[in-house]
Parts: structure tokens; sequence; C-alpha cells
């Protein structure tokens, strides 16, 4: 049964919802009365093909249309890059409009639990909500529901519950880590970098928290701070390429063109055959005849 006031799932043998408390009363499905011609061609099933037709004539003229207007995507960590343009190197004028963004977050801490392992994620929703009901204090269940609510796309509800384990538990750095993740889903990047940076002092040997926590400040536009986090970084894992990437473009974006330069060719001696390696000789070729 779904609760008609916040959409959650209860067994339909309960008089009330498990998390908004409301009394149950279930949505109805609206009854459309058909034109008699359509219940004798096999109503809902005619329907259904009409609709199915239509929406495969809008997928392939997305599909085509996208091939055509596609710009460059974000690029991701050196191994998982997408396959590049293979266009020859630009001149400054058209490379002046390639812009390069700093390697995306590393979601890859120890955030799963038992309940994300579930093939039923909304079996494991019922079960934690159950068990919040019975100790609302326990920090763990806290964190492991919104965990849940994460992967089922509730990131709001999500960070309520995120955020109750952080007051629960504040040691645990773990916690702080999750919430930032959340926050960052929301694009709330103060959020996020203070949450990453409580991780980073619970564990300051922890590389992706630090990490996380320059983006964040990245894309908040601190880049003094973000500058100082990535250096931080490369500090952690000074043979990953990633950090002096993202340094590079925190560098150009603070106005410190040589210094930006320099970090993109560290990275690329680093991984020369970088999918994304033209892209950032045009960024350097760009910042060196402006220099």
């Amino acid at each position: 049964m779904i609760c008609a006031s916040c959409g959650a799932r209860i067994r339909a043998d309960r008089e009330r919802c498990l998390r908004c408390h409301e009394p149950l009363v279930a949505w109805k499905r609206s009854e459309i009365p058909l034109p008699s011609w359509i219940h004798a061609l096999g109503g809902g099933t005619l329907i259904f093909g009409i609709v199915a037709v239509f929406a495969i004539g809008v997928l392939a003229y997305l599909s085509f249309d996208s091939g055509r207007t596609q710009t460059n995507s974000l690029p991701q960590r050196p191994s998982q890059q997408k396959s590049a343009s293979n266009r020859s190197a630009a001149s400054p004028a058209q490379s002046d409009t390639i812009r390069i963004e700093p390697v995306d977050f590393i979601n890859t801490p120890q955030r799963e639990s038992a309940e994300l392992a579930e093939a039923d994620v909304e079996g494991a929703r019922t079960r934690l909500e159950e068990a919040l009901l019975r100790d609302p204090k326990d920090a763990e269940t806290q964190n492991n529901l919104g965990l849940v609510l994460e992967r089922l796309g509730f990131v709001p509800s999500a960070i309520t519950h995120l955020s109750a384990a952080v007051a629960l538990n504040r040691p645990n750095w773990a916690y702080h880590f999750n919430l930032a993740h959340a926050a960052s889903l929301q694009q709330d990047w103060n959020r996020a970098a203070s949450e990453y940076a409580a991780a980073v002092e619970l564990f300051p040997a922890n590389f992706p928290a630090q990490y996380n926590m320059a983006v964040a400040l990245h894309r908040g536009a601190n880049e003094s701070a973000a500058i100082n986090a990535f250096e931080k970084a490369i500090e952690l894992a000074p043979g990953d390429p990633a950090p002096h990437l993202s340094l590079a473009v925190s560098l150009e974006a603070a106005g410190r063109a040589d210094d930006a330069a320099a970090q993109y060719r560290t990275y690329l001696q680093m991984v020369p055959d970088a999918r994304d390696a033209s892209a950032v000789k045009a960024r350097i070729e760009v910042l060196t005849h402006n220099s």
C-alpha cells in the first residue's frame, strides 16, 4: 500500500504510515471513460500501442538530434574517461572555447551497508523504517536508511537521516562523508565542503574525503581554499594524476595561468595517452599564448 501523504510503501494491515504517521489512505486510480469504439478495439491495449509508437518516434528523433549537438562531457578519472574528440590541435582562438573540469567526485569510501547490498531495496527501506520506530537514536540505522533513500532517489529525505546519524555519532568520519555526498547531489557546495572537511579532520589520511572537499570548494567558487585542498590531496596520493588535472583547473580559475599550465603538463607527463590529452594540450596552448 502507498501512503497518500508521503509516498511511503506500507503494509496494508497498518492503520498509520510508519514515516509520517498519517492515517493510511490508499491512492485510487482515476477512471477515465473511454469511447465505445476504443473498447471494441481492445481499449487499453490500443492506447498502449499508440503511446508506444509515439514514444519510439520521439526517442529516435532525440537520439538523432543529440548526435548533432552533443558537447564535451565532464572528464572522468583517467582510467574511466570516455573517448575524446579526435580533431587535430586547435589554434589559440579555437582552443579558448575548450574548458576542462576537475575530475569528478570520488564516491567509493566505506559507504556500503548490508541493506544496500540487497536486491530488494524497498524491502530494506521498510525494515529500516520499522527499526527506527523502535530506536530513533540508533545512528547506524539513521545512516543506513539515509543511504537507502539516496539510492532510491529521495535525496532530501536521505539528508534528514544522514544528518541525524552525524548528530548522534559525530566522531564517525564515514557519516560526515555520506552526508557530504548527499549534499553534493543537491549542489549544496558549502555544506558538502563543510562535511568533507569534518571527515578529513577525523581521518586526515583519507584521500577521497580530501579530494572531494577540494572539488566541492572549487564548485562553490572558493578557489583559494580549493587549491590548498588539491595540493594536500596530491601529497596523500602523489601517483594519482587526477588531483593534478583538477588543481590545474582551479589554478586557471584563480587567474594563475603559469601555475595552471605547469600542472596540466604534469598531468600529461603522468598519463601521456590520456583520452582528454588533446583538450589539455589546447588549454596549455591558450595559457602560454595569452601569458
